[in-house]
């Protein structure tokens, strides 16, 4: 192995137009490259949806670069910053100063000998060592919270568990969502239909006004065109016979873009034909920018796609072959934000005020009893002053945010949002009791079953930056994927309403309500057994 990171240095500072290195800032908002439409910006991606595969054409940049772009010049940036005697190349000594090392921490790591200090780093090493910590400059995640949820919903109702909601079970539609009324209130909100045990026994730490993160998983629906395992994935997805083909009805595409990828015309796709399926027409063209200039908004903007809808400059919807598809990018800043959160951190520990942080007041930390202390510690006396641990936080934060995460969010088939008319998050009394007539109102035309796949599927794709937070406690920005909750309602009503009304529906039901029961009667006028708030006003 005789390349040297002098070469890569000389390779990338071409490709960076010799970017300097700046130790406290990334690459300026306003740096844009020469050529618009970097090709490695470009990236296709496939959906595989139920009935054939999505194929979505999608340009992601940072300031106007490709990811890969971005990380190349963090590498010149960095390889500057730590070639300190300016020979060219990386002495061993040198690689050890970087962020990326993470093989010789704690206190009892041995020094380098003077031969092995001045031993030359081979180039592949620091790249090496970020692609081990950042990852690759794309990750594919799936998070099917949302729709487990929505899944939840449907086998409450689905009583025989048959995968399909009879008209008999349509008609029970207000005894079956009562029955997961678990707090008796006249009213069911999304975790009440969680098992019980789940929603006691895995509580999740909330921090007030932060939002959380997902958990999100390695993708099973997206496929990178690129990726080696496109084509087998493919195959393994719609090949219903097992012959290690698709046909025609298999494939789920349109006759002539079938014909186009049969390049030996037996009417079969094999895996080899469908390496070529990236090259072909996508159904999808977007442009996403994760890191516009200062002032601006990420923006999703869409040159082509089924039944376009754009609600605003970072979203866009489409309606494919009965699902609904968003993309969206998330406005998110993840230098400032690991900066912001490691400064809270750092004042709440510095328990003594003094400026810095010693061993015992991070002695409950385990990440820093493994080694961390010292990397921090730049100048080993024992104590990290904020500079310092800022300099680590910036230095690993622009690491991270050279990758990407495109994360696709199941929402299911919305049968929760469809019961919940008023949107606020909870089904009341109200709407249970017209639960039978929502429900007919999703079967499809002439049908008499509600099958759970009938409803158009909801899927939310949204593109965000890498982060790193030092602690695990900083947020990633506000998400655009749409959330079911509880939501806070205006007090309505008199006084005494207001008070009676514990499940916050609006109503007051004869459980809710303290007071006779001819009282009740009276106030309800319209014998529906509820009192809606202007009942209660006319009882004034």
């Amino acid at each position: 192995m005789t390349k040297r990171y002098s070469r890569l240095g000389i390779v990338a500072a071409a490709v960076a137009a010799a970017v300097t290195w700046v130790a406290a800032s990334g690459p300026a908002a306003d740096d844009r490259p020469a050529t618009p439409h970097d090709p490695e910006s470009v990236r296709d991606v496939f959906l595989l949806l139920d009935r054939g595969p999505l194929h979505m054409r999608l340009r992601i940049t940072i300031a106007g670069k490709s990811p890969e772009a971005v990380r190349r010049e963090y590498l010149t940036r960095l390889f500057q910053a730590l070639d300190v005697d300016k020979d060219g190349k990386l002495s061993r000594e040198e690689f050890e100063r970087s962020p990326l090392n993470t093989s010789r921490r704690g206190t009892k790591t041995r020094r380098l000998s003077p031969r092995e200090a001045a031993e030359t780093v081979v180039a592949d090493k620091l790249a090496a060592a970020l692609e081990r910590v950042a990852g690759q400059t794309l990750a594919f995640r799936q998070d099917d919270t949302n729709r487990k949820t929505d899944d939840a919903v449907f086998e409450a109702l689905d009583a025989d568990h048959n995968g399909a909601l009879s008209e008999d079970e349509i008609l029970q539609a207000t005894t079956l969502l009562l029955a997961k009324d678990q707090d008796d209130d006249d009213c069911v909100t999304l975790d009440e239909f969680k098992p019980p045990d789940l929603a006691l026994m895995m509580p999740v730490a909330v921090v007030p006004g932060r939002e959380q993160r997902p958990l999100a998983a390695v993708s099973n629906l997206l496929v990178d065109g690129a990726g080696r395992l496109f084509a087998p994935r493919l195959v393994r997805r719609y090949d219903q016979n097992r012959d290690g083909k698709l046909s025609l009805a298999e494939s789920g595409l349109a006759p002539e873009q079938f014909r186009a990828l049969d390049a030996d015309g037996d009417g079969k796709l094999s895996a080899e034909e469908l390496t070529a399926f990236p090259q072909q027409r996508p159904d999808v063209e977007a442009a996403l920018e994760l890191g516009p200039s200062a002032g601006s908004s990420p923006q999703v903007q869409v040159s082509a796609g089924p039944n376009v809808q754009a609600a605003r400059p970072d979203f866009a919807s489409f309606t494919f072959a009965g699902t609904v598809l968003e993309l969206a990018v998330r406005p998110f800043d993840p230098l400032s934000a690991a900066v912001d959160d490691a400064r809270q951190q750092f004042n709440r520990l510095d328990a003594d005020q003094n400026g810095y942080l010693d061993r015992d007041e991070l002695k409950q930390n385990v990440r820093f009893q493994r080694g961390l202390f010292e990397l921090i510690d730049a100048d080993s006396d024992d104590k990290i002053f904020w500079p310092e641990m800022e300099r680590y936080v910036r230095s690993r934060a622009e690491v991270a945010a050279t990758r990407c995460d495109i994360v696709l969010h199941d929402l299911g088939h919305g049968f929760f949002e469809a019961l919940d008319l008023n949107h606020d998050g909870r089904l009341g009394l109200r709407e249970i009791r017209v639960a039978s007539d929502t429900l007919r109102g999703m079967r499809k035309p002439d049908q008499t079953l509600l099958r759970a796949k009938d409803p158009p599927r909801r899927l939310h794709l949204e593109v965000i930056r890498g982060s790193f937070q030092l602690f695990g406690t900083g947020g990633t920005g506000k998400s655009t994927v749409p959330r079911v909750a509880v939501q806070p309602r205006s007090p309505v009503g008199p006084i005494w309403f207001q008070r009676m009304d514990r499940n916050l529906d609006g109503d007051l039901t004869w459980k809710e309500f303290l007071g006779p029961r001819r009282v009740f009667e009276e106030l309800d006028t319209d014998h529906d057994g509820l009192i809606d708030p202007k009942e209660a006003e006319k009882a004034r």
